[in-house]
């Protein structure tokens, strides 16, 4: 939805940042309030019909978008468990490496989801972030297929080491070889 709504600049919305204008006079009072019915409109023919119930003689976009946060956008600690256990115990098995790496993709970034990193402007968070993803790196290695092993092996002992991206692309063009 937030894409969605950013593709047609109308974040501002449900971000607060577009604020009503005060004064009944304002010539963009008409504007803002047109925008905003849209968008209400996107968010209520976006949602589930029960839930739509519950939200439909709220008239502003951030108030709508606000309830909806508030009910729906806690922390899930039943399902960060869930995909925490899967990513421990995937395996390539007899994937392909595409395939494979495609699983644990879907993993991550359903995990990033529900738990993601803190963002910082400041740089310090590069630290945590580098080390997140060399863990995805070594996941990645892990889980695959022990013909892959030599290949493993040197990614291993590259300083520092590649993106996860860069490690995909170099497993693959091995498997395309063999």
């Amino acid at each position: 939805m937030r894409r969605a709504l950013r593709a047609k600049n109308k974040l501002g919305f449900i971000t607060g940042f577009l604020q009503q204008p005060n004064h009944p006079l304002d010539p963009l009072l008409d504007l803002w309030e047109r925008c905003n019915d849209m968008v209400v409109s996107w968010i209520q023919n976006s949602i589930n019909p029960s839930i739509k119930t519950s939200v439909v003689f709220i008239d502003d976009a951030q108030a709508i978008w606000k309830d909806l946060e508030e009910r729906f956008s806690h922390q899930n600690g039943p399902r960060i468990f869930q995909l925490k256990k899967s990513l421990s115990s995937l395996l390539q098995e007899h994937d392909s490496v595409s395939t494979y790496y495609g699983k644990l993709k879907t993993l991550w970034d359903e995990l990033s989801l529900y738990d993601p990193l803190l963002a910082c402007t400041c740089g310090n968070m590069k630290i945590l972030s580098d080390r997140y993803q060399r863990d995805c790196v070594l996941q990645f290695l892990m889980g695959l297929h022990d013909s892959y092993s030599p290949i493993r092996d040197q990614i291993m002992l590259m300083d520092p080491i590649p993106s996860v991206t860069k490690v995909f692309s170099l497993i693959q063009q091995q498997e395309m070889h063999h």
